[in-house]
């Protein structure tokens, strides 16, 4: 018998050449496009529970802002990292993750059909995302997908002082520095801060 895991490999290079036409490059797993300043980037993930018989999966996808790696000093090694996306989902049904079943005895164009369905139901709102005015927004309105509400008020005084509107980037530090007083994250958000030239105290 084939195993699953065999047909998921077989699988994901249909769904290569389906987000070929997207603008998405390949590497193994791991699907990614650049737009404007950022990456888009889209991961199928194999369940650790997956067997010879059943392969399990979801997709987890999320933006990368360079103009946020910049100012961060980050890697750039982690551009290609989805769990170093500043904005991150996985794919989800009715408010609960959602994952897909490939058996060993699913055709590899079977399976092809599951994941590139699954994938190309989270692209509009990988889209949506895309831009870094999208994500500023977002995360000023309270939301802040895949990561805390730290990281999301650090990441939105970024880009407020990087596209605006300025004014609004004091306001934002302030809460910022409100939530992590006393706390053991208060000197590494004032590092950040100040790597990112936003450091100084009003």
């Amino acid at each position: 018998m084939i195993d699953s895991g065999a047909v998921v490999k077989g699988a994901l290079r249909g769904v290569r050449a389906s987000l070929k036409s997207e603008g998405f490059k390949a590497r193994n797993s791991l699907f990614y496009r650049t737009d404007d300043d950022n990456v888009l980037l889209v991961s199928v993930q194999k369940s650790v529970h997956s067997s010879a018989e059943e392969s399990q999966l979801t997709v987890n996808y999320g933006v990368r802002s360079l103009r946020l790696a910049r100012r961060l000093r980050e890697d750039p090694s982690a551009d290609l990292d989805i769990r170093r996306a500043h904005w991150r989902k996985r794919l989800s049904e009715g408010g609960k993750e959602k994952w897909l079943h490939v058996l060993a005895r699913d055709t590899v164009e079977h399976a092809t059909m599951i994941i590139a369905s699954a994938v190309l139901q989270i692209l509009p709102d990988l889209v949506a995302h895309s831009s870094n005015e999208a994500l500023r927004d977002e995360w000023l309105s309270g939301a802040s997908p895949g990561i805390g509400r730290i990281q999301c008020l650090l990441y939105a005084s970024i880009l407020l002082d990087e596209i605006g509107p300025r004014e609004k980037t004091r306001a934002v530090v302030t809460e910022l520095r409100q939530l992590v007083a006393g706390t053991i994250h208060e000197r590494q958000i004032e590092r950040e801060l100040a790597d990112a030239g936003i450091g100084e105290r009003p």
